[in-house]
């Protein structure tokens, strides 16, 4: 059989004209419209809910949608099961944030092993990325869910340019529900620290240090967060917001008294404030002693201060012109350092007595007790000048 030899050159030849495939995938690119196109913005692409048969409903959710993109999106949010509601149900979006309430209706709903699930789907004709979903899953148990308890429910830090770091502070955590409660801590501010950064809790309150690092901090208010997240809480997650001052505060440390008006007649009415101006130290509680002539003046009451409008109790108990005051923040806002203002109010009567006009009396502050301890007195005393 004849065959023929081919030549070298003609097989390089026809080695070269072969097709080459790549078998690197191509890098993948966006749309070129997608630069002028709405695009669906969502906070979260996960839900969890947990509640019990017999127990109340578990706490509505926030899903947040905004146009990440160009132009206006118009946008519809379904849910595909009868036991979830997105309120509203659809929205538009220039660039803002639009919140849509997540709620869930457990009724008929039985115990199970396993969790109910379900998928709420924006979608939006326009969007470069329609459509978005969201997993959401539902849990029902015999005994009712772990519910997240914090206290208090702000925190607020002072500091000084220059100085050290405020004393750390504390929230406490526990179980409000049944179960055990199994949680994680995050925060939002890079001179904010929580320590332990998570716990558990079957009812026992869990006390976590919360820090602030002030060092290098321009003068400002700073603004945080600290966010309490379970897994298989009714209520998660739950907030506290932390409130950090920078600045040159004034470390006066001193208490004063005054009264307005300072003279009247028979059957006037006069408030004597008590003050404080640039306090070093937080005030939690106070007490103290305020000393009248009771020939001239009849005890009225003791009321709160503008520093204490928020304080659990500041009240006065007179016996023989002598008012002994007490005041407690209890879930109040403490009085924070380098504070000014009042932190109670005494209200007298006059009531004259067998005084001449013009003859004065004095109204004495004294025995200072719990975080107003080693404040200087200035004034310690007021004077009145009684008129017939």
């Amino acid at each position: 059989m004849y065959s023929r030899r081919i030549p070298l050159s003609l097989i390089i030849l026809m080695l070269l004209t072969i097709p080459v495939w790549n078998c690197k995938k191509n890098p993948i690119t966006s749309d070129p419209e997608s630069l002028t196109r709405p695009v669906i913005w969502l906070n979260l692409f996960e839900m969890a809910f947990a509640a019990s048969e017999t127990g109340p409903a578990p706490a509505s959710q926030a899903l947040k949608i905004k146009n990440g993109g160009q132009g206006t999106l118009k946008y519809a949010v379904t849910a595909d099961a009868d036991w979830l509601n997105v309120e509203p149900a659809g929205g538009s979006s220039s660039g803002q944030t639009n919140e849509h309430a997540v709620s869930v209706n457990k009724t008929g709903l039985a115990a199970q092993d396993s969790d109910y699930t379900a998928t709420i789907t924006v979608t939006s004709g326009e969007a470069y990325n329609n459509p978005q979903k969201v997993k959401v899953s539902l849990k029902i148990s015999k005994e009712p869910p772990p519910e997240i308890f914090v206290s208090p429910q702000a925190l607020y830090f002072v500091a000084q340019t220059g100085g050290s770091n405020p004393p750390r502070q504390s929230i406490s955590i526990r179980n409000g529900g049944g179960g055990s409660l199994d949680y994680v801590i995050t925060w939002a501010g890079s001179w904010l620290s929580v320590s332990p950064q998570s716990g558990s809790s079957s009812g026992q309150e869990n006390r976590h240090n919360v820090s602030v690092n002030s060092r290098g901090l321009a003068v400002g208010v700073y603004n945080g967060m600290i966010t309490i997240t379970s897994s298989n809480a009714t209520n998660s997650p739950q907030q506290v917001g932390v409130t950090l001052r920078v600045g040159s505060i004034p470390t006066n440390n001193e208490i004063r008294v005054s009264c307005s008006p300072s003279e009247g007649r028979t059957g006037a009415t006069i408030s004597v404030p008590v003050s404080i101006v640039g306090n070093i130290n937080e005030i939690l509680s106070f007490g103290l002693e305020l000393t009248f002539d009771s020939n001239m003046f009849q005890y009225v009451g003791t009321s709160k201060g503008s520093l204490t409008g928020s304080w659990a109790y500041v009240d006065g108990n007179n016996v023989g012109g002598t008012v002994t005051i007490g005041g407690l923040a209890g879930a109040g806002n403490l009085i924070p350092m380098g504070s000014s203002g009042t932190i109670a109010v005494v209200t007298l009567k006059v009531t004259g007595g067998s005084y001449s006009n013009g003859q004065q009396s004095q109204i004495i502050i004294r025995g200072y007790a719990d975080d107003i301890v080693g404040m200087k007195p200035e004034p310690a005393s007021t004077t009145f000048t009684y008129r017939k």
